[in-house]
C-alpha cells in the first residue's frame, strides 16, 4: 500500500523562509527611510515654527513700543542686545546660550540653537533710530543640516 499523504520538502521550506525573509527585509527598510524622512520633516516644521514665532513676537514688540535705547543695544554683532522702551518700562531680547530671550524669558525651545543675532540700526537722520534690520540664523540641535536664517525689517510705530 502506498502513503497518498504528500508533505512539504526540505528544499521548499527553505525556499519558502528566503523569499519571507527577502520580503520582510525590504518592508523593514521601507518603514526605516519612511520614519527618517518623518524626522526631518519634523526638525524642519519645528525650525520654521520657531523662526515664525520670533518674527511675530518681534514685530508684535515693534508695533507696541516707544523707541530703541541705542546706549543698552548692541548693534553689528552676532551675540546682539536689542533695548525697546515700552511705556512701563525697558526690554531686551538677547542671545544667551544659544536662545533668543525677551526680558530674560526664553522665547526659542531647547531643541532649536541660535548661532546668530545680529542687529542693524536704522537712522532718520544722524541720531534717531527708526527702526532695525534684524537676522536671525536658527539651527536644529537634532539635526545641524537643518538651519533657517530670517531678515526682518522691524520699524518703530
Amino acid at each position: 500500500m502506498r502513503n497518498k499523504l504528500k508533505g512539504i520538502t526540505l528544499v521548499e521550506t527553505i525556499l519558502y523562509i528566503g523569499l519571507f525573509s527577502i520580503i520582510i527585509i525590504i518592508v523593514l527598510n521601507f518603514m526605516l527611510s519612511t520614519q527618517e524622512a518623518n524626522q526631518r520633516t519634523d526638525n524642519r516644521l519645528e525650525i520654521n515654527r520657531v523662526s515664525e514665532f520670533v518674527s511675530k513676537h518681534i514685530n508684535s514688540s515693534f508695533n507696541k513700543n516707544l523707541s530703541i535705547d541705542s546706549t543698552t543695544s548692541v548693534f553689528n554683532d552676532n551675540q546682539g542686545v536689542l533695548s525697546l522702551i515700552f511705556i512701563d518700562g525697558n526690554r531686551q531680547y538677547t542671545l544667551t546660550d544659544s536662545q533668543i530671550s525677551f526680558d530674560g524669558t526664553p522665547i526659542t525651545p531647547t531643541t532649536v540653537s541660535v548661532t546668530r543675532f545680529n542687529l542693524v540700526p536704522i537712522y532718520k537722520g544722524t541720531d534717531t533710530i527708526v527702526g532695525i534690520k534684524t537676522e536671525i540664523t536658527f539651527i536644529s540641535k537634532k539635526d545641524s543640516s537643518i538651519t533657517e536664517t530670517i531678515n526682518l525689517l522691524s520699524l518703530i510705530r
